[in-house]
């Protein structure tokens, strides 16, 4: 028996021994197709629960059977099994997954893979952004993301851009989109150097933006800037660019003859004797230069840096505007042990720039329109050779050269964004991060005009302003993450908490009067303007949760929650809670699915999830506020409402997601339904208050809409490719509600006429409200308004609904072919059915006053029976010229907006200069412009794209033509 026992005991250890000596120790590195090394890679024995991942430096270590199967796989690239075959070194090679389905996309908080994504979500890559001549580089994205509307204000150098996504949501509070920048949250990215940009991720539908609560109200675009790649050595790389533009056409206004011809019949006399084009004096050549130094890398420690430096200059094509603009950027993060690991990241930015005014009518100043109004018959300057010569008839209405010139219009900015997080590691599964981040902004803007050249300085003997802006916010976050994947089954969960402050500091000082009782010119002036510093605070405290379920890659669910809580409202309403779910199904994983030949995925997605809003009323609005005077009193300035709450939209969404023939071709459809409810509006009061409005919550506001993407590679040849992308946008906007005080809201002063903008229950923002302009009468030459009340002679009542500024429809086109080593970007950029009011025109066309006019006033009555269109001249008479339909016009436009032709050089030359990358490429911007608006420019607004005053243009400065040539090079 013993020896029995004995002989089992000898064959179980051999047993033992044999299964245990067939596992080895397997070691290796992984790499992608140029050569770099792939952290994080899953490294699996194949089927078994075995398995590993890759460091940062790419290296693995994993235990396995010797005669087993390696399975390597990670986000991007393709799945690759590697028999072991007994060795215990393998190094393996993955290539990068052709289909766009493994993208990781940015998300609030996190990333996620583009196939998992169940939210309404529109991602834009470096190469879509770089290489433009543009100062902002939400310009370089303009009609590239179906649903996102960017509408430039004016051209200016440095000017801003109005950004929509999904339609306009509040009517007084603030429209734009949050901006999340390396995870540091701003209202604006305008500072920002396009080609530090690596993507740019929008999104759209509540459900997606919802985890940011009530600073995603507007929808949320995520800007990540480029960080340093695992490498052998630093990558330096240098971009640059310098182009000169041009105005795009010119207006066509009454020459010297025509000009007296009209003044003649107007009476005047003695107008001057030159012959000026003021057009051409106005415009000329905008130069354009950029260049950007960067140097990226990584550090055989397990961290990564990325630095760069540039430099800007945009001269417009009106002198002397420029913007001069410096950046810095730094990204950098280090392990600190196999659990630890910190990041910062640090932007910094300083912009010089000088002011040209425009969006102003004559009367109020202003250089677009008065190069359109100056008389052709004055000169620039008085025979003293030191005034400015103005309009003989009006005093003060100075030619546009004075405008441009007479005063020096500087602006100073400095921006700092700054972060810093640490994040641990406290299993494979749970993380845990923090960090703080400040957004700092320093402005300092500074006016001189002397008491000398211009009939304002001498009036004034001499201005000098000054204001200062100080703004500052901090924000701290921190994140628990969790992940788990077992069998079928993937579970992420995010919670945290948030705090955040700002600080917002305004200071302004105004001195008159620098002359002496001789006339001399003072160093400083005798009379300063009462002022008073201003300052304002807010606070925010968020919760945040997010939870996500994936059964076998095709059943899909999303939840986000956020509470906020904002120093905004008053104790009893601060809080508002914002919840969120949405959920995908991957149809083309079902098994009767399984013989739908060409079909690589089909998803449908569905999400509802509410956002909130409390911006755009000021920082204190349920106070009962007093004003100090600078006399050391105290005033009434604004009555409390405790009750002021949360501006809340609710949104649905329904999406589908197509992708076939091995990614070749790409489509995604959405269709939405947006509501905000408890609006804030800062209503006007009626005169027997004592104040002219509050902020109060009134009424509802809708958006509904369908966008579409269609993504093709229609031709892959060796030497030749063809894709085309192309997006359309369809979004209809209502006011539903103004509560039950307010039947209506009155927006787009006009000067000296009533304004252009009713918003009332039943029509959209941008909704044009007027006379309708019916003719001429053939006697009289009188303007011929609709009569609607019934009552003789024209009234107020007699105006109605003439317009809209609602485009029917937006919509993009991008063309990319390359041959060999050439490539042709061709991108078009449109917006179709919407009206503009061309204020312009009321002064182009008064013919009541001496200012130079349209030459379509060729066309106006002289004599009785004459048939025409356009009023007859009549001094001091604006009753021709009231706000009316005659001023609405189509507003449609298609523009070929960049057109690019680059050429790379090959391998052969790059060994021979030691070069990763030398490409030259010449590009054109607004190249073409399709359109019926017989203003400057169908795009620029004057109050601004995204607000209830949409689509009025009023002397506003235009977009220029712009070609430029440069260069990409990698070292």
């Amino acid at each position: 028996m013993k020896r029995i026992l004995t002989l089992l005991m000898i064959l179980s250890c051999y047993g033992f021994s044999s299964t245990y000596a067939q596992n080895i120790s397997i070691t290796g590195t992984v790499k992608d197709g140029t050569g770099l090394t792939l952290p994080g890679v899953s490294v699996q024995v194949k089927n078994s629960t075995q398995g590993s991942a890759a460091d940062a430096n790419g290296n693995y270590s994993i235990s396995a059977p010797a005669n087993a199967t390696l399975v390597f796989s990670f986000i991007g690239f393709k799945t690759l099994e590697e028999p072991v075959n007994n060795r215990q070194t393998i190094n393996v090679t993955l290539t990068e997954d052709n289909t766009t389905l493994n993208d990781v996309i940015v998300i609030g908080y996190g990333s996620q893979a583009k196939k998992d994504i169940t939210t309404a979500v529109t991602s834009i890559s470096a190469d879509e952004i770089q290489n433009q001549p543009v100062t902002n580089p939400l310009q370089a994205i303009q009609g590239k993301a179906a649903g996102v509307q960017i509408t430039s204000q004016s051209g200016k150098p440095g000017s801003g851009v109005a950004v929509s996504i999904r339609g306009n949501t509040s009517i007084t509070a603030s429209n734009s989109p949050l901006y999340v920048i390396d995870g540091i949250t701003s209202r604006d990215a305008s500072f920002l150097n396009p080609n530090d940009i690596e993507t740019i991720t929008v999104l759209k539908d509540a459900s997606a933006a919802a985890i940011y609560g009530s600073s995603g109200a507007n929808g949320v675009i995520l800007i990540t800037t480029k960080k340093g790649k695992l490498a052998g050595r630093p990558q330096i790389a240098l971009n640059a660019f310098t182009g000169i533009s041009n105005l795009w056409q010119k207006q066509d206004v009454l020459d010297r003859d025509q000009y007296l011809d009209l003044m003649t019949e107007l009476g005047y006399t003695d107008l001057g004797d030159e012959n000026r084009d003021w057009q051409d004096e106005t415009f000329g050549t905008g130069v354009q230069q950029n260049y950007q130094l960067s140097v990226s890398g990584a550090t055989n420690t397990g961290g990564n840096y990325y630095i760069s430096g540039g430099y800007l200059q945009d001269k417009g094509i009106v002198a002397p505007a420029v913007l001069n603009r410096y950046t810095l950027n730094f990204n950098g993060s280090q392990s600190a042990t196999d659990w630890l690991r910190f990041t910062a990241n640090l932007a910094v930015t300083r912009s010089n720039s000088v002011d040209v005014s425009d969006n102003a009518g004559v009367a109020r100043g202003g250089t677009i329109l008065s190069a359109l109004t100056t008389p052709p018959t004055i000169g620039i300057f008085e025979e003293d050779g030191i005034r400015y010569t103005q309009n003989p008839y009006k005093g003060g209405w100075e030619n546009p050269i004075a405008n441009a010139f007479a005063a020096e219009n500087s602006t100073k900015n400095t921006r700092f964004l700054g972060a810093f997080s640490a994040e641990v590691d406290f299993t494979k599964d749970l993380s845990f991060k923090s960090s703080i981040s400040i957004n700092k902004s320093k402005n300092d803007y500074d006016y001189w005009i002397d008491p000398f050249s211009t009939n304002y300085g001498r009036t004034q003997e001499g201005v000098a302003r000054t204001n200062h802006t100080d703004d500052q916010v901090w924000l701290n976050e921190n994140l628990l993450n969790y992940n788990k994947n077992f069998g079928d089954h993937a579970f992420t969960a995010t919670a945290g908490m948030t705090l955040q402050e700002s600080d917002w500091k305004y200071r302004n000082t105004e001195v008159t009067r620098f002359l002496g009782e001789d006339g001399e010119l003072l160093e400083e002036g005798t009379s300063v303007v009462p002022t008073l510093p201003q300052r304002a605070q807010w606070s925010k405290r968020s919760y945040l949760a997010r939870v996500t379920y994936n059964y076998l890659g095709k059943y899909l669910l999303s939840s986000n929650f956020r509470a906020d809580g904002s120093s905004r409202f008053a104790p009893d309403q601060r809080y508002g809670y914002f919840p969120s779910v949405s959920a995908g199904w991957r149809i083309s994983s079902e098994d009767f699915m399984s013989n739908a030949e060409n079909l690589d995925d089909l998803k449908l997605r569905a999400s509802w999830g509410q956002v909130g809003n409390d911006e755009g009323i000021g920082d204190y609005a349920y106070l009962a506020l007093y004003n100090l005077t600078t006399q050391g009193s105290y005033s009434f300035a604004q009555l409390a409402n405790p009750d002021l709450t949360w501006e809340k939209t609710t949104q649905s969404n329904l999406g589908l997601d197509l992708t076939m023939f091995d990614g070749r071709l790409a489509f995604t459809a959405d269709a939405y339904i947006k509501k905000t409810d408890n609006l804030l509006v800062n209503v006007q009061l009626p005169p027997s208050s004592g104040f002219p409005s509050q902020a109060l919550n009134v009424g509802s506001m809708e958006n509904k809409g369908f966008e579409f993407l269609l993504s093709t590679r229609n031709i892959q040849r060796d030497k030749f490719t063809w894709s085309s992308d192309i997006n359309l946008s369809i979004n209809k906007n209502k006011v539903t509600s103004l509560g039950s005080s307010t039947e209506s809201l009155d927006f787009g002063g006009i000067y000296e006429r009533t304004s252009v903008i009713k918003i009332e229950p039943g029509r959209p923002l941008g909704s044009f409200y007027g006379y309708v302009f019916e003719g001429v009468n053939p006697e009289t030459g009188d303007a011929v308004y609709k009569d609607i009340d019934g009552v003789d002679g024209i009234t107020p009542d007699d105006r109605t609904y003439i317009g809209s500024a609602q485009p029917k429809f937006t919509y993009g086109f991008n063309n990319t072919l390359t041959y060999n080593n050439w490539g042709l970007s061709l991108f078009f950029q449109g917006v179709q059915g919407n009206d503009m009011f061309n204020a312009s025109r009321i002064d182009l066309e008064s013919m009541n006053d001496s200012k130079n006019q349209s030459s379509a006033v060729l066309d106006r009555w002289k004599k009785p029976g004459d048939i025409t269109n356009i009023p007859g001249a009549k001094l001091s008479n604006t009753d021709n010229t009231l706000t009316s339909s005659r001023f609405v016009e189509n507003g449609s436009y298609l523009r070929l907006k960049t057109a690019t032709l680059s050429y790379n050089f090959g391998d052969s030359f790059l060994a021979k200069t030691k070069l990763s990358k030398f490409m030259v490429y010449a590009t054109g911007y607004n190249l073409l412009t399709v359109t019926n608006y017989t203003g400057f420019d169908p795009e620029v607004n004057q109050y601004g794209a995204n607000g209830p005053s949409m689509g009025v243009d009023y002397g506003t400065y235009p977009q220029s033509r712009t070609f430029m040539i440069g260069i990409n090079v990698g070292f």
